[in-house]
């Protein structure tokens, strides 16, 4: 590297957006207003088995004499394509995406499957496509891909506070009225306990043997007035 530092090549500016994006078991993909389809920074990365941090470094030494880049883009000119930088930068709904396209993304993932010496990942492996069948993995999630319903959020709404004084009114008259339930309750037991004890005292007398010597008919009628 020479001692000057070398600038960051900038993707270039595209007229292209995003019409389509999904994110499918983790793959961030999406389809562009040509119709191209593509994989996201994070997307390329998770099909080839690395951090991040990696893709980015290829982006930003796609101008270098790196190895890596250059057996990248060995891979690019086997498929006659040849690029000014690894990846365009567009916005999707208000968030930046880092789109791959789809000739990149094949050179990308041979490398990191075959070429990348020990650090050849198997997960690269598994993901190796021609341009056609990159295309229909992506596309083929792309369409299958339902977005999700998104919920609404539960709002509680406040409950209406009673006046203090209406407040007071309500416990004062359900204590009240629990206090005349249990004076009433009280009352009714008593009498009825008073009732069964003259039946009892009643039947008791008129069963005694000194009630035949002459108290029987003044203590059966004492008892009958009761």
């Amino acid at each position: 590297m020479s001692a000057a530092k070398r600038k960051r090549t900038k993707a270039p500016v595209s007229n292209l957006y995003i019409v389509q994006y999904a994110e499918v078991t983790g793959v961030g993909m999406g389809r562009l207003s040509n119709g191209a389809l593509y994989l996201t920074q994070r997307g390329l990365a998770r099909l080839c088995g690395v951090q991040n941090a990696h893709i980015g470094t290829i982006s930003r030494d796609w101008d270098s004499d790196k190895p890596r880049i250059r057996a990248i883009k060995a891979r690019l000119s086997e498929m006659n394509e040849e690029r000014a930088a690894a990846h365009s930068v567009l916005t999707y709904q208000g968030r930046r995406q880092y789109c791959y396209d789809v000739a990149v993304c094949q050179a990308i993932l041979s490398y990191y499957a075959h070429y990348a010496g020990r650090h050849v990942q198997d997960e690269a492996a598994a993901h190796v496509y021609d341009g056609a069948g990159l295309n229909a993995y992506i596309a083929h999630a792309l369409d299958g891909f339902v977005a999700p319903v998104e919920t609404p959020p539960i709002r509680f709404q406040p409950v209406a506070e009673t006046p203090a004084d209406e407040a007071d009114i309500v416990v004062g008259y359900e204590v009240n009225d629990a206090i005349s339930r249990m004076v009433m309750a009280y009352y009714q037991l008593s009498f009825a306990m008073a009732q069964a004890y003259v039946n009892w005292l009643r039947t008791l007398m008129q069963a005694a043997s000194w009630n035949r010597l002459g108290l029987y008919v003044p203590l059966n009628a004492f008892i009958s007035r009761g």
